[in-house]
């Protein structure tokens, strides 16, 4: 199974093996994310903790803020703990869903990141979120698809990788700095892609990690439908 996830004033080349955060970095959100394949133009989400004592009310706090930040107010917005399938049959997580528009960007050919991570940013310990998944379902890497992304003293690092298992983008993200406004990472600029970490590699990650991701990735496809009718249709955010 595989996981994952730009700049010309800085580009940053892809960490080394031995810094892979897909290895190194534990994420405390996943997110995942498709365009409405219904051509509403929305992006529908599903946003799972690790945690099971993860607090709802935070959860909801940070969709929101992601929604401000991309002036798009979530949609069917529901917010409440969920099971998870694997080896512990116990195991649950506090999952969101919901629809916002326009963080996967058509006409730059790239994802909005900056306001995903600035979104989670600035919680207090023990529920503040250093690491975050996202997987962008059914998109394909382009010229200007960031795929690495900033240094241990930089306030964010990412990685990029093409998951050819559930297809899709993923990106897994360090946050260094806790304070939003800080944070920025580069959209729309034409790099280079460099090579992603191999499957071997990220075998070693545990199982709830990719419990996780393939619960979220065929849950948001279970979405479109049930999500979209009972909103109104999305308008079109150019960002």
């Amino acid at each position: 199974m595989g996981i994952v996830l730009l700049c010309a004033i800085a580009m940053a080349q892809g960490p080394p093996a031995s810094q892979n955060l897909f290895n190194t970095v534990r994420p405390q959100v996943f997110l995942t994310i498709q365009r409405d394949p219904n051509g509403s133009g929305a992006d529908l989400l599903e946003v799972r903790s690790i945690e099971p004592t993860y607090p709802a009310e935070q959860l909801r706090t940070q969709i929101l803020e992601l929604g401000k930040l991309m002036g798009s107010e979530p949609r069917g917005l529901l917010v409440g703990r969920s099971s998870v399938s694997g080896p512990d049959a116990r195991m649950t997580t506090i999952k969101a869903t919901c629809a916002i528009d326009g963080i996967i960007d058509r006409q730059a050919k790239g994802f909005h990141l900056t306001q995903i991570v600035r979104a989670f940013a600035g919680y207090a310990d023990p529920n503040r979120v250093k690491g975050i998944s996202v997987l962008f379902v059914g998109e394909k890497p382009q010229k200007t698809t960031i795929l690495a992304f900033g240094k241990e003293n930089d306030p964010v690092q990412l990685q990029g990788d093409y998951n050819s298992v559930v297809p899709g983008v993923e990106y897994r993200i360090k946050l260094n700095s806790q304070v939003p406004e800080e944070i920025t990472i580069p959209e729309g600029n034409e790099q280079k892609t460099s090579p992603g970490p191999s499957i071997d590699a990220r075998k070693r990650m545990d199982w709830t990690i990719w419990a996780l991701i393939f619960v979220s990735a065929i849950a948001v496809g279970a979405l479109v439908y049930s999500l979209l009718v009972r909103t109104t249709p999305a308008k079109q955010s150019q960002k």
